[in-house]
């Protein structure tokens, strides 16, 4: 969900250890700065260069939260030229969440990956929006509305598929399996947004009701609305410009997986519908 190419293929670098920032006597790590980094990279990167010439990009440098990676591409700016070494800025999300973006440490604009987080808890979490839990599926829906807004243009998973019920999207125990509603949650942003789609501006004046819009390079659009009110909201939706005049809408709250319950065909760019309560309901825009 980029402005920026695909990346069919990545190093991840995570430094000389392997994490960055992580604790020293549990990890074996040896908790490199931003400028252990840069003379690692400054003869790396070239290596890498020369044998795969334009080929293999490079992301720096998986720190363990937003702000300790915010930290470290200080560092990292004050030796010149370091910002040219690496062509993906990563970090995960354990410490931290991204608070805003990136964009005044990245000189070069470099994609900006989420790359791991995870439930991690002992309890296995498959709920929609029942207790509150951080966990649940709703509370993922608005923590990856607020990751994108952010500029954020990709986000990972630890684990898709485990045996052990308390990290993974989907438990498997032979041939017994349960989904947890954060995958759904998920799919209510990748689903529809494709690689290779742009975040386009939205906004809205209810503070309950959360937004954004992708569009696709086949000219589809994708909006993901998330509505936390306990009751219904009736958005009105204004594309001027758009050819669209399409809709097919996915609702995932605690009775619906990402079920098409309304197809409907609008003029105008401009149509009226109604998200249901505690629940993300995704419009899939076509033209037919």
């Amino acid at each position: 969900m980029s402005k920026h190419p695909c990346i069919h293929h990545l190093i991840v670098l995570r430094s000389p250890s392997p994490r960055p920032d992580y604790n020293l006597f549990s990890w074996f790590a040896i908790l490199p700065d931003g400028y252990i980094h840069w003379d690692f990279l400054s003869i790396f990167s070239s290596k890498v260069e020369q044998t795969f010439p334009g080929r293999l990009p490079m992301s720096c440098c998986h720190s363990t939260g937003a702000r300790q990676q915010r930290n470290l591409l200080y560092q990292f700016n004050l030796v010149a030229g370091g910002q040219q070494l690496f062509d993906i800025n990563t970090y995960d999300d354990y410490q931290s969440d991204v608070q805003r973006p990136f964009d005044d440490l990245l000189e070069y604009s470099q994609p900006e990956l989420e790359h791991e987080w995870s439930d991690g808890g002992s309890d296995w979490t498959p709920t929609w929006d029942v207790s509150g839990n951080k966990f649940e599926g709703f509370q993922w829906a608005i923590f990856l509305h607020n990751v994108f807004r952010k500029n954020e243009e990709g986000w990972f998973n630890w684990w898709c598929t485990w045996s052990s019920p308390d990290a993974p999207l989907i438990v498997v125990n032979g041939t017994d399996y349960q989904v947890a509603a954060r995958l759904w949650a998920m799919s209510g942003y990748f689903r529809f947004a494709r690689p290779g789609a742009v975040r386009i501006y939205s906004s809205n004046d209810v503070e309950e009701v959360y937004v954004t819009a992708w569009e696709n390079a086949n000219g589809t659009l994708a909006i993901p609305v998330i509505n936390a009110a306990h009751y219904p909201y009736t958005i009105n939706v204004n594309l001027a410009g758009s050819p669209v005049n399409h809709a097919v809408a996915y609702l995932t709250d605690n009775s619906h997986n990402g079920t098409a319950t309304d197809r409907f065909s609008f003029e105008g760019g401009r149509f009226s519908a109604q998200v249901e309560p505690r629940s993300m309901k995704t419009y899939f825009l076509s033209h037919v």
